[in-house]
C-alpha cells in the first residue's frame, strides 16, 4: 500500500519537476512475465523514482546494502520493495549476504515479478556509461536455471537522458530497447557458466549505449554540450525538424558525439582549437550577462513592437507571479536549499530536491487547504463554498508553475535588453560577438564538408549532401 501511494505521489511530482518527459518506444516493455530492467545511473535516487513512475508494473529495486544501516531503514526500505545488494568496495565482510539477495531475486522472477538493476553499480552525473557489472546477467541466468528454461526471463534496457537531473523544469528523454531473451544464453550458461554471463553482460552494455548519449570522457562531453548549445537548434531548423521531436534531437546528439570522436582521432589539433574557440565565445557572453539565445535570435518584427509586448507581459503577468510566489515559494526555496546546500554529492541533488519538494508541498498544501476550507465555509459571502475552495486550490500549482515561467521569461527579457543596451553603447563589442558566432558556425559547417574526404556518412544529417 505504501509503495502504491508513493508511486502515485512521485508520478505527479515527476510530471511537475520535469518540463517534458519523453518516452521512446515504451510499448516494447513486456506487460507480463519475469522481467529485469537495466538502466544507466546518472541521477542517484532520482533514477528509480523516474522509472517506477513511468513503468506500469510493480518494481522491486536492488540498492546497495549500506543504505540499510539502522533499525528504521531495515524496517522501512523493504516496504518500498528495496532489496539490499552488497558490494566489495563498501564492505567485503558483507559479501556472503548476496547469496540471500540472489535467492530473493530468483523467487521474485519465478513469480513473474519485475526487478530494477543499475548494472554500473555507481551513480555519476555524466553522459557516459561506466563498466557494466555481471550481476544482472547472473541473476537472470540463475533464475532460468533455478526455475527452469521455460521461465522466459527478459531483460529490458532503458536509457535515461536528462537535460539536467538536478534542475527544475528541464527535459528527460527515456529510450527503451528491444527486450533481451535470456533463454538465448541458457545453453551456453549450462556448458560454459560465467562466459555466458559475460556475453549477456556485453549485450546489456551495447543496448544501454544505444539508448543513451554516451561520451568517452569529460572533455568530449563538454565540447559536445557546447556544440549542442551553439549549433543544434540551427541544425534542427535546417532539417525541418520540430523542436518537439525529441527522438530526432536525440539521434542528432548521438551523431554529434560520433563525429567529434571521429575528428578527435584524425585531427585532434583542429578539435582542440575549435573547443577553445567555442569555450572562449561562451565565456565572453556570460561575462556580459548575455546568452547565446539572445545573440542568435532572429528579429521577425520591429524591436519597438517586441519591446512593447514584453513590457505588457511583465505588467499583466506580475500580479499572477506574486500570487504564485506567495503560495509556493517557501516550499520551493526549502527544497532547493536542502538539495544544493546540504547535499555534498552532486548526484543526489535532483533526487533530494524531488523528494523534499514532494513532501514539503504536500504538507504545505494540506495545511493551506484546511485553513482556506475553514475560512471559505465560515465566510458570510460564500455562495458555493466547496466549488470556491476547489477553484482556489487549483490555482496554487497552476500559478506556481506560471511564476516559474514568468521568472525564466523575465530573465530572458533582461538579457535581451542588456544586449540592446550594449549594442547602442558598445556596438563594436556586440558586433564582435556576432561575428565570432558566425565564424564558429562556419567552422562547424566546414566539418560537415570535410567528412567527404574521409568517405564517411554525412555527419548529423543522415544522408544530406
Amino acid at each position: 500500500m505504501l509503495y502504491g501511494i508513493l508511486k502515485f505521489l512521485f508520478r505527479i511530482t515527476i510530471n511537475v519537476f520535469f518540463r517534458n518527459t519523453h518516452k521512446h518506444r515504451p510499448e516494447l516493455i513486456p506487460n507480463e512475465g519475469p522481467l529485469i530492467i537495466c538502466a544507466n545511473h546518472p541521477g542517484a535516487f532520482l533514477d528509480p523514482v523516474v522509472i517506477a513512475s513511468i513503468v506500469n508494473r510493480k518494481i522491486f529495486f536492488l540498492a546497495k546494502g549500506s543504505v540499510f544501516k539502522g533499525a528504521f531503514a531495515k524496517w522501512f526500505l523493504p516496504k518500498l520493495n528495496i532489496i539490499p545488494v552488497y558490494r566489495q568496495a563498501d564492505d567485503p565482510t558483507q559479501m556472503h549476504k548476496n547469496e540471500e539477495t540472489f535467492i530473493r531475486c530468483f523467487e521474485h522472477l519465478g513469480n513473474n515479478g519485475t526487478i530494477l538493476i543499475f548494472p554500473e553499480g555507481i551513480s555519476i552525473t555524466e553522459r557516459k556509461l561506466r563498466p557494466v557489472k555481471t550481476g544482472a546477467a547472473r541473476i537472470a541466468l540463475g533464475a532460468e536455471e533455478k526455475c527452469g528454461k521455460d521461465l522466459g526471463v527478459k531483460i529490458q534496457c532503458i536509457g535515461l537522458n536528462y537535460e539536467n537531473p538536478h534542475s527544475f523544469r528541464k527535459d528527460v528523454y527515456i529510450s527503451y530497447s528491444e527486450p533481451i531473451n535470456v533463454s538465448d544464453y541458457y545453453d551456453k550458461f549450462k556448458s560454459e557458466g560465467f562466459a555466458a554471463a559475460e556475453e549477456l553482460t556485453e549485450e546489456i552494455r551495447k543496448r544501454l549505449e544505444e539508448q543513451m548519449i554516451h561520451t568517452s570522457d569529460e572533455e568530449t562531453d563538454r565540447l559536445v554540450s557546447d556544440i549542442e548549445r551553439l549549433y543544434k537548434q540551427d541544425l534542427l531548423k535546417e532539417q525541418g525538424i520540430e523542436e518537439s521531436d525529441k527522438q530526432a534531437a536525440f539521434e542528432l546528439s548521438k551523431r554529434i558525439v560520433l563525429t567529434v570522436n571521429f575528428f578527435k582521432e584524425r585531427e585532434p589539433k583542429r578539435v582542440e582549437r575549435m573547443a577553445l574557440e567555442i569555450r572562449s565565445y561562451f565565456q565572453k557572453i556570460v561575462e556580459l550577462g548575455l546568452s547565446d539565445t539572445v545573440i542568435n535570435v532572429g528579429e521577425t518584427e520591429s524591436r519597438w513592437m517586441k519591446n512593447m509586448k514584453e513590457l505588457l507581459f511583465i505588467v499583466v503577468g506580475f500580479p499572477f507571479f506574486i500570487y504564485g510566489i506567495v503560495h509556493n515559494y517557501l516550499c520551493f526555496l526549502l527544497a532547493s536549499v536542502l538539495s544544493k546546500k546540504l547535499v555534498k554529492q552532486k548526484e543526489y541533488r535532483g533526487a533530494i530536491g524531488v523528494a523534499a519538494g514532494m513532501f514539503l508541498f504536500l504538507i504545505w498544501y494540506i495545511i493551506l487547504g484546511i485553513l482556506s476550507w475553514k475560512f471559505i465555509h465560515h465566510h458570510a459571502l460564500s455562495i458555493h463554498p466547496g466549488l470556491e475552495w476547489l477553484c482556489y486550490f487549483i490555482t496554487w500549482p497552476v500559478l506556481g508553475l506560471f511564476a516559474w515561467y514568468y521568472f525564466c521569461k523575465l530573465r530572458y527579457i533582461n538579457k535581451r535588453w542588456v544586449m540592446m543596451s550594449l549594442f547602442y553603447k558598445q556596438t563594436a563589442l556586440v558586433s564582435e560577438l556576432i561575428v565570432m558566432r558566425k565564424n564558429l558556425i562556419k567552422e562547424l559547417e566546414q566539418a560537415i564538408s570535410d567528412r567527404d574526404k574521409y568517405g564517411i556518412e554525412p555527419w548529423m544529417y543522415g544522408g544530406r549532401k
